[in-house]
């Protein structure tokens, strides 16, 4: 359980920082748009983040189920971030805040 909470804690964040790329969510999230800089690199931190996840998922199994894992993350995590940007966009920095708190928790406890 720890390890789908690893895996989608980072998804999650790179989702957002892939939201964050768009200037309709730039505006939601930060009250205005962002720089091209800034946008591109909020563009390769999710995308980074995504690859991440995933060579994770793949050096801990089997590599056809560990894709099917990292999707089955996505899924979660694109949810997630949907529901947030949807209902809850007032708050979307603290859920970013939390979700790296989590996956640096989840990490730990992964490796003890």
């Amino acid at each position: 359980m720890i390890f789908f909470i690893l895996i989608w804690s980072i998804c999650t964040v790179a989702f957002f920082a892939l939201a964050s790329c768009m200037s309709k969510h730039q505006k939601q999230i930060f009250g205005r748009e962002l720089t091209a800089s800034k946008t591109k690199l909020a563009t390769l931190v999710g995308w980074v983040l995504l690859i991440i996840a995933l060579v994770i998922c793949i050096t801990h199994g089997n590599l056809s189920n560990m894709i099917s894992y990292w999707i089955g993350a996505l899924t979660f995590s694109a949810l997630f971030v949907g529901l947030c940007l949807s209902y809850f966009v007032h708050k979307a920095k603290q859920w970013v805040m939390a979700c790296i708190l989590i996956a640096i928790l989840s990490c730990i406890t992964y490796l003890i």
